[in-house]
């Protein structure tokens, strides 16, 4: 005598059983890729080395992020009023967690001129807010050269893509 219930089993698995489609993401073990472009504001201040005072100013930054890491490049423009002019920097950035270093070229159009030099950054992150020590040095200029900045940045998610 037939077992009905494993032939309706079976039946039953059959009918609710679909091939797999072209549009199904592919099997993943571990995690993806995740595109983020972050944007907010920047402030703090310039504490040694060249005219100390307050600045404020953007920042955009796009990166990609996995597991605990991430890797892309930034930019931020700022008016310092102690240097009564603007900063612009651009460049690389890395981290690991709530660890973030980026570097690059730093612009500063003070005092009717421009000058060239070189930008560091190491921050420590939660969430949206940073806090950050920043060192900048400008080539061919005779005062001012070194500069040393700490600031906050909070920045929000302004486009994501990938991960999931």
């Amino acid at each position: 005598m037939p077992n009905y219930r494993v032939l309706a089993a079976v039946v039953l698995t059959c009918a609710l059983a679909r091939p797999a489609a072209a549009d199904d993401p592919p099997f993943v073990i571990g995690s993806q890729p995740s595109w983020v472009l972050l944007g907010g504001l920047t402030t703090g201040g310039t504490i040694a080395l060249a005219d100390k005072g307050a600045f404020v100013g953007g920042e955009l930054s796009l990166a990609v992020l996995r597991d605990a890491n991430f890797v892309g490049m930034y930019g931020d423009a700022y008016y310092d009023w102690g240097a009564n002019g603007t900063y612009v920097t651009a460049g690389a950035e890395l981290g690991h967690r709530l660890f973030g270093l980026d570097g690059g070229v730093a612009l500063r159009f003070a005092n009717g001129g421009t000058d060239v030099g070189i930008a560091g950054r190491l921050t420590v992150g939660i969430g949206m807010v940073g806090l950050y020590g920043r060192y900048m040095h400008f080539m061919d200029v005779m005062q001012n050269e070194d500069v040393i900045q700490i600031g906050l940045a909070i920045k929000l998610p302004l486009w994501t893509s990938g991960g999931h």
